[in-house]
């Protein structure tokens, strides 16, 4: 098993400017029109970039993350592919990444914890599901709701599939306490298709729910420490 680095970042942590992207990064930020999908976009960037330098301790000058066909991120050194698995989610102005050291390969994703109605209870979770967000508190409802559904997306992203995967044939099994935030506890995704199952952990931060899975099973993700460019740092 292998331990997955991670790094989250706001809109407020992004550098002024594109001078921090590479050439091909330009090119495709250019096919955004729109202000709030490009500053979705750079945030992204910002965040993948950040934590393939630190993960690698690389200028970021010399780093570009661009899409794979399938919409994955890959990393670049010198434009040149690098044996890493890189994933990425952003949301309502937050975003976080995760990179791990190939062959694993790893899937995150984060969910505001906001209001789950009873048909989408219905609809995308199994009766198992279910039953576990029932038997939480009035609070904690939402947050057990939003994790399971969390915890599909980041295991279907390990499978390079993402929401193109009916999420109803994934069963979400957590441990840890719910009323403990802020610390990492483990999570299994059984996929009913056969298909087997796709381990990881996950977290809640005020607010927020937090999922990494890996294949194979991954160690306690690790934090990582955004590195500025070298433009920006002096």
């Amino acid at each position: 098993m292998g331990t997955p680095g991670w790094l989250a970042s706001t809109h407020a942590e992004v550098p002024a400017g594109v001078d921090w992207l590479g050439k091909r990064e330009r090119r495709a930020l250019m096919r955004f029109r729109v202000a709030h999908r490009r500053a979705d976009w750079l945030l992204g960037r910002w965040t993948a970039k950040a934590a393939v330098g630190s993960w690698l301790s690389q200028a970021l000058d010399r780093i570009e993350v661009l899409a794979a066909p399938d919409g994955a991120p890959e990393a670049f050194l010198d434009g040149e592919p690098v044996p890493l698995s890189v994933s990425l989610s952003h949301r309502a102005g937050r975003a976080i990444a995760v990179v791990a050291d190939a062959p694993a390969v790893v899937g995150c994703d984060l969910e505001v914890i906001e209001h789950r109605s009873d048909a989408f209870v219905r609809e995308w979770l199994d009766p198992e599901e279910q039953e576990l967000v029932d038997a939480g508190s009035e609070t904690q409802r939402d947050m057990i709701a939003n994790l399971i559904w969390t915890a599909k997306e980041a295991a279907a992203k390990v499978r390079r599939e993402g929401l193109r995967l009916d999420l109803r044939h994934a069963v979400v099994r957590v441990e840890g306490s719910f009323a403990e935030p802020d610390h990492w506890h483990r999570l299994c995704v059984e996929w009913s298709d056969g298909d087997g199952t796709t381990a990881g952990w996950w977290r809640s931060e005020p607010g927020w729910v937090i999922a990494i899975a890996g294949d194979p099973s991954i160690e306690e993700p690790r934090s990582l420490i955004a590195q500025l460019p070298a433009s920006l740092s002096s």
